[in-house]
């Protein structure tokens, strides 16, 4: 008889007495057909019950030996297992073994994926790439940590790992160094060390794939928390918004985190009408970020057929509709189309050799917020209108600046801002207006009618500039 294991998200779950007694029933009858007709039902019972007591503390150990499986609690032998799972296969060798690290970067063509196993030497030892990477546009990678394949200590100078050790294609040509001196393994890793180091690990493998990738987003150089968005797309895939870094190391994240890069989508500019006119007249969901003269593609369009796959040049009229010439001929307009090429999508080629990717992603394009607040105050001593300006200004711009990607500004949080920020010359009491104008790109724009809400662009995000130019407050 086995008994079976029952995964939950709190580990394994423990067989209640009455099914364990049921399993050894049942197997007892497959193994001796009739067995329950032909015993009196108390030896039956008797027998049946010893068992299940006797399979209810084997059942226990099953439990607390699985539960223990985890960084925590694992002795020695699994706690190297749990590495080789979360750590890698190739990642040099295992905790509590004294050996040598050193960060090298990797030179050669943009987009070539140097991954986790990679190998290179000085020579005489060889180290292994840890945690993987990718050439980024400039034509080297970032820093890479790598452990030495021997145990031991010895000295590893400044440019002495030079050579590669790993075979790469015919026709790409890497270098690499290691700019800085490499570290001697003085002594091995203590079991806790290497114990919180593989914890993190599976922590991190453990927390879901869009959370995990956002978390790798934000640790790209030049990558702002607030411009990035992991979003499942209606009827399956995901989109991935990102704002600043090289674009190649944005794209190794995506690949390394996403199960199928397959599901990627980019951004898509739909039509939402075409007028039948001359000339007709497109509107877009999206800021569609056109300039004039521009020669785009509409493909898709039901009714209006004519426009489909056709070069079509542009003549900007706002920032979601554009002119494209005499339409008036045309049938009408009932549905469908997307507009290409869409400018805020990247492409970026990933070689992993032998293969090729190509990984899309969205750079949110930016709304310029410009703000007037008139103010007033019951309060009969003199208050410096200056003085409130000076300390409103920079909290006004904080939160403007802070707002993620697609989310929209909220006059409540802007009043909140406002009056904490002042409260030190005007108590909020006496506070008796607050009026706010905003204007986005220009275009002054109000909340959705009963509420404080004022939408933006859902790919796009807020900014004013950080000077405080952008806002006014006046007394009045």
């Amino acid at each position: 008889m086995s008994i079976p294991i029952v995964m939950t998200k709190a580990g394994r779950t423990n067989q209640t007495p009455d099914a364990l007694n049921q399993q050894i029933i049942d197997a007892a009858t497959a193994l001796s057909p009739g067995l329950t007709a032909n015993l009196p039902g108390s030896l039956i019972e008797d027998i049946s019950s010893t068992e299940t007591a006797a399979a209810l503390v084997s059942d226990a150990a099953v439990t607390e030996l699985i539960n223990s499986i985890t960084p925590y609690g694992a002795n020695p032998f699994l706690l190297n297992q749990l590495g080789v799972l979360y750590l890698g296969a190739l990642n040099g060798v295992q905790g509590g073994t004294s050996t040598n690290s050193v960060n090298v970067v990797i030179s050669g063509p943009a987009g070539f994926l140097i991954a986790e196993g990679f190998t290179v030497s000085d020579g005489t030892y060889q180290y292994v790439v840890q945690d993987g990477g990718i050439i980024g546009s400039g034509g080297q990678s970032p820093s890479l940590y790598c452990l030495a394949t021997q145990s031991g200590s010895w000295a590893i100078p400044a440019n002495s790992v030079t050579q590669i050790a790993t075979s790469v294609p015919s026709g790409i040509a890497l270098t690499v160094t290691n700019p800085t001196t490499g570290t001697p393994g003085a002594q091995a890793e203590t079991e806790e060390a290497y114990r919180a180091r593989v914890l993190m690990a599976g922590i991190a493998s453990a927390e879901g794939m869009a959370t995990f990738l956002k978390t790798q987003l934000r640790k790209v150089s030049g990558v702002q928390a607030r411009l990035v968005s992991v979003r499942q797309i209606t009827g399956g895939g995901w989109e991935v918004i990102c704002g600043g870094g090289d674009p190649y190391q944005v794209a190794y994240q995506i690949y390394s985190a996403l199960f199928d890069v397959s599901t990627l989508t980019g951004s898509v500019l739909s039509v939402e009408s075409i007028t039948k006119a001359n000339p007709g007249v497109v509107t877009t969901d999206l800021n569609h970020g056109f300039s004039n003269g521009q020669v785009i593609n509409i493909a898709g369009v039901v009714g209006m057929t004519e426009v489909n796959n056709t070069p079509l040049t542009v003549t900007v009229l706002t920032e979601k509709t554009f002119s494209i010439g005499n339409t008036s001929t045309f049938g009408n307009y009932v549905t469908g189309g997307v507009v290409t090429p869409n400018l805020r999508n990247q492409l970026v080629s990933i070689n992993d050799y032998p293969d090729t990717y190509v990984i899309p992603y969205v750079i949110p394009p930016q709304q310029i917020v410009t703000l007037s607040l008139t103010w007033n105050t019951s309060s009969t001593n003199f208050i410096s209108p200056a003085a409130v300006a000076q300390l409103g200004t920079p909290a006004l711009v904080s939160y403007i600046n802070s707002i993620p990607v697609g989310a929209p500004i909220n006059v409540f949080e802007l009043q909140n801002a406002f009056q904490e920020a002042i409260v030190s010359v005007v108590p909020t009491p006496l506070l008796t207006r607050m009026v706010f104008s905003v204007s986005i790109n220009g275009i002054g724009v109000s909340p959705s009618p009963g509420t404080g809400i004022i939408a933006g662009d859902p790919e796009s995000y807020f900014f004013t500039n950080e000077s405080g130019t952008g806002i006014t407050i006046t007394q009045g």
